[in-house]
């Protein structure tokens, strides 16, 4: 065999040898499988607050939410400063009780014994 013809034959040899290898790699990698995610530590949830029903709130409290909701103070609530009241214990409809639209103090503090 002439040098040349073992040349030829070692790089058929190399290049096969290649093919294996790079078959070989390429099911590895097709097999492995996608690393799970990490877990994270569970932790226990404090426990959920209770709306205090109507009657379980103080005068204070009541003052200062309507006050706090009362924007423009003019001593009354329209349906939009309504959405603002931390303590709502009725619907708009049901504390207007002239249906006047708009919630007076009185009106809103008689819903609160209603």
């Amino acid at each position: 065999m002439n040098t040349l013809s073992a040349f030829h034959a070692a790089l058929r040899l190399g290049f096969a040898a290649s093919l294996a290898l790079a078959a070989g790699l390429g099911q590895a990698w097709a097999q492995q499988q996608p690393a799970a995610p990490p877990t994270l530590p569970v932790v226990p949830a404090a426990p959920a607050t209770q709306p205090q029903p109507p009657h379980r709130w103080t005068a204070q409290q009541i003052r200062e939410a309507f006050e706090l909701a009362d924007s423009d103070t003019n001593g009354e609530l329209t349906r939009a400063e309504t959405q603002r009241v931390a303590i709502l214990p009725r619907s708009f409809e049901d504390m207007d009780q002239n249906k006047d639209g708009v919630v007076t103090r009185a009106e809103y503090e008689a819903a609160f014994v209603r």
